[in-house]
């Protein structure tokens, strides 16, 4: 996919063009509905101000679709292909805080500080606003000028020290706690609702700042080695926002930049086409071209959370004991341990659409290009 400005999420590849001419071939990108629900605005709280282009090819989605949503979603997933790496002279401040080496500016502390101390701190964590830029580098810039971007010598540190994987998965697991959410599986990125979720979901609705946040999250996790965790998270606020109708502050969000951050194309179709089923009045939706979305056949996955809700019921919401290490488990993101849960059945599920396998040969294996 050459064009920066387009979502790429269902071009067609030489397989998918050789599979559409055997069904009578497919259409190209069809124009989506016109008008979808007033969504919380742009998230660029972490980026800088960008103007929209004003011409779009009438081939593509309009109406209420966020473009700068899909250009920013689509270059972070392509690379960043126009960046120019900054001259750091050597320096990598963002290893350095993540080996516990140096504070976080401006006025901050240690990491182990952070993850240790700051877990209950709710107000901590929802006031202050320098530290979130140094928990998840990303390799563009942010509003916190004291945060530098990620360089690629970093990128490949962060993904080969044990280390500091560790404490990217204590630094997730932190900010879950502060959503309402618990990392159930560590080797499938399982989540649920956490057991004081009610109070949690509220201020996420009333904080709309946090989905920006969690847009940062999404894309450091995939650029720092744990993308296995971006597909469950998004499923997990698809689910609460269409399905349970909760969260209605993180809604837009979820469709205009949280589906669009997993890297792997297989694991966005099937998100996308989630989305489209639960969303109404489905004649609206605008992140997918209906055609293709009607034709798309998902995994035979169990109901959505089915695990959780039963667990919610029967009170027994306690999180189960997450592996030791961070990153896959040794049998694979979907593992040849029997699932807990409905929940972590789908998710494997999803996690296994991005593996090497007999049937899905031409899926790449958590590609950072598509």
């Amino acid at each position: 996919m050459d064009d920066p400005d387009c979502d790429s999420t269902w071009e067609e590849d030489e397989e998918d063009a050789e599979d559409a001419e055997d069904e009578d071939g497919e259409d190209g990108e069809a124009a989506g509905a016109r008008d979808a629900d007033a969504g919380d605005g742009d998230e660029d709280e972490d980026e800088d101000p960008e103007e929209p282009r004003a011409a779009r090819p009438s081939s593509r989605m309009t109406g209420s679709r966020n473009w700068r949503a899909t250009r920013d979603m689509c270059r972070y997933r392509h690379n960043y292909p126009d960046l120019v790496e900054r001259d750091c002279n050597g320096d990598t401040p963002n290893l350095s805080f993540y080996r516990n080496e140096i504070r976080f500016l401006p006025n901050g502390c240690f990491i182990e500080d952070i993850l240790q101390n700051w877990r209950d701190n709710y107000d901590l964590l929802e006031d202050n606003h320098s530290y979130i830029q140094w928990l998840f580098p990303l390799r563009e810039p942010g509003v916190n000028w004291h945060a530098k971007p990620l360089t690629l010598r970093e990128v490949e540190v962060f993904k080969s020290s044990r280390e500091i994987q560790e404490r990217l998965v204590r630094a997730y697991e932190l900010m879950l706690g502060f959503y309402g959410i618990r990392l159930e599986d560590r080797g499938t990125g399982t989540v649920g609702r956490a057991q004081n979720y009610q109070k949690r979901f509220q201020n996420l609705n009333w904080r709309s700042h946090n989905n920006l946040r969690i847009t940062r999250i999404l894309k450091s996790l995939g650029e720092l080695g744990l993308e296995h965790f971006q597909a469950p998270l998004v499923r997990f606020f698809l689910e609460e926002t269409l399905v349970r109708r909760e969260l209605p502050g993180v809604r837009q969000s979820a469709l205009d930049y949280f589906m669009f951050a997993v890297r792997c194309r297989n694991q966005r179709r099937q998100l996308v086409h989630f989305a489209w089923e639960h969303f109404r009045p489905r004649c609206k939706f605008v992140w997918g071209p209906p055609d293709k979305l009607r034709r798309f056949k998902p995994s035979p996955l169990p109901r959505p959370l089915e695990g959780s809700r039963k667990a919610e019921e029967e009170g027994k919401g306690t999180p189960g004991s997450p592996s030791e290490t961070p990153g896959p488990s040794p049998a694979g993101p979907a593992g040849d341990e029997p699932a807990k849960a409905g929940e972590a059945v789908e998710v494997s599920l999803l996690a296994w659409l991005c593996l090497p396998h007999p049937a899905l040969s031409r899926t790449p294996v958590f590609a950072f290009s598509e």
